[in-house]
């Protein structure tokens, strides 16, 4: 369930902000959960957890990960523009 942000509406210095789990068609909170204070919910950026490294990246992308998922990989040839298959299933070549 997502995390939506509110600024309590008390007047106070420097201004709270809360945190509440919710519903994506849930409506906004007009009070706070426990003071019922008034709050407004405010637009922020996401909070995302994501799984990327270097490392993560170089393992996943091999050439090996890429055969054993069914992908294929090519490298073009600067010299005449076809594709080489490096790995995988698929043509040997292709032409553009």
């Amino acid at each position: 369930m997502p995390v939506f942000q509110y600024v309590v509406l008390n007047g106070k210095e420097p201004q709270e902000i809360i945190e509440v789990e919710q519903g994506l068609s849930a409506p906004p909170l007009k009070a706070h959960p426990i003071t019922k204070e008034p709050i407004r919910k405010i637009i922020s950026s996401p909070t995302l957890s994501l799984r990327h490294s270097d490392a993560h990246e170089k393992s996943t992308l091999s050439e090996a990960n890429l055969k054993k998922n069914g992908f294929s990989l090519y490298h073009k040839d600067q010299a005449d523009g076809t594709y080489h298959k490096k790995t995988g299933n698929g043509p040997e070549s292709l032409q553009p």
